[in-house]
């Protein structure tokens, strides 16, 4: 059963209403829906920092999907707008769910723009933002502890801290943390704690949880975590992107095949433009393919991937290089094994 929001949050029902409704569009990637409900809900509650801080989570959410940095000054006007009005309400509020929610979006717009510098590479300003935005988010849990929303980027910043290199930079993470598996544990359990009662943030609390427990070899544990998702946004590409790694090591490869045919279909569609997309899904098709014999069809998806990247921008082409590198050598094998037949 796909975990409930249980928190409660102090602002109106309507409010509430409209930033519940915005992500929904926002995990079925119907992007103009979703920024059409966020503007309603800053245009009647211009004074609340909620619709700009997931006005920008929305332009992150699609930056992500369609690779791109298209939005990235939209973001960071929306995450700063957010930032302030939540300072603006903590000088004045008395309350303890209320600071707590105030705390909560401050720290989140350290976050957001932590991971934002990271996926770039910039790993030192990451860590910089990241542990800007510790001090908020402990107060957020000393306020109220109840505020389940608040786990996710604890967990997501306590097992980042577990996976860190012994420098960052000139920084050296041991001050940062003495016990790594300790800090694993914990990351994980608060990321599961997010996902179980979080109120704005349960779904993609699932989402990275189900990438965690890849990255830890518990795709088992993962899969029925995340297919209740996948069956919830159908539409959704960044669900399914998820969902067909974890059958893949799962070797669930006749499963996997039904996920990324899916995929490509949608990202062909939607994304004909991204071509960092289709060649990362048109290889995964043909690696499954290859893996359930049918040599010829999965020959036939890698040349499609190799086609899209000889027209991808060179920064893609930077990126995509690992997986062109494993594209060849399979496509190799696939027409051996078809001389062979």
């Amino acid at each position: 059963m796909i975990a409930l929001t249980l928190s409660a949050v102090p602002f109106s029902p309507e409010l509430d209403s409209l930033v519940l409704t915005a992500l929904e569009y926002t995990y079925r990637e119907r992007y103009g829906a979703a920024l059409s409900v966020i503007n309603e809900a800053i245009k009647r509650y211009p004074q609340e920092p909620v619709g700009y801080f997931f006005k920008a989570a929305i332009y992150d959410y699609y930056m992500e999907d369609y690779h791109t940095k298209r939005y990235e000054n939209e973001f960071f006007r929306n995450m700063k707008i957010a930032e302030d009005k939540a300072r603006e309400r903590l000088s004045v509020a008395s309350d303890p769910e209320t600071r707590a929610w105030m705390h909560f979006f401050i720290a989140g717009a350290y976050g957001y723009k932590a991971m934002r510098a990271g996926r770039a590479g910039n790993y030192v300003v990451a860590l910089k933002y990241a542990l800007e935005g510790v001090k908020p988010l402990k107060a957020t849990v000393k306020e109220d502890s109840t505020l389940y929303d608040a786990y996710f980027p604890l967990g997501i910043y306590n097992y980042a801290l577990s996976k860190a290199p012994n420098r960052i930079g000139i920084i050296p993470t041991f001050f940062l943390v003495r016990d790594r598996e300790k800090a694993r544990r914990k990351g994980i359990d608060y990321l599961k704690l997010a996902w179980r009662k979080g109120h704005y943030t349960s779904v993609i609390a699932a989402l990275t949880l189900a990438w965690v427990l890849m990255r830890e070899g518990k795709a088992r544990e993962a899969i029925p975590i995340l297919k209740q998702y996948v069956e919830k946004y159908p539409e959704s590409r960044y669900f399914r992107w998820v969902y067909g790694g974890l059958l893949l090591k799962e070797g669930r490869f006749a499963e996997a095949e039904d996920i990324y045919e899916g995929l490509l279909y949608l990202i062909l569609r939607d994304q004909p433009n991204v071509p960092y997309n289709v060649v990362y899904i048109a290889y995964y098709l043909g690696y499954t393919k290859y893996f359930l014999g049918k040599f010829e069809e999965a020959i036939k998806y890698f040349e499609v991937a190799l086609k899209y990247y000889e027209e991808a921008p060179p920064s893609d082409k930077k990126a995509l290089k690992p997986i062109i590198r494993n594209l060849k050598r399979f496509y190799k094998r696939a027409r051996r094994r078809l001389d062979l037949e």
